[in-house]
């Protein structure tokens, strides 16, 4: 007798989605131990390390993002 209910095919996560996952978070803690480490440097140039490091945080976040959307896509 079969079932009437096929179970569900889980995908394994791709080799190229896992380095995307991981690069964006390392963008994301490279962006927080910028900015932590601005507050060590006074005037100017902690504020450029300030910008500098929320640049990096957006670009990981853009990165996380894509790598969801492919994922739910079932791109590569």
């Amino acid at each position: 007798m079969k079932s009437e209910h096929a179970p569900e095919k889980r995908s394994r996560p791709s080799i190229a989605g896992m380095i995307n996952g991981l690069l964006s978070v390392t963008f994301l803690v490279l962006a927080a131990y910028i900015a932590w480490s601005s507050s060590l440097v006074a005037g100017r140039e902690g504020q450029e390390l300030r910008w500098f490091a929320a640049l990096v945080g957006a670009y990981g976040v853009w990165r996380a993002l894509r790598t969801v959307i492919k994922a739910r896509r079932g791109e590569s």
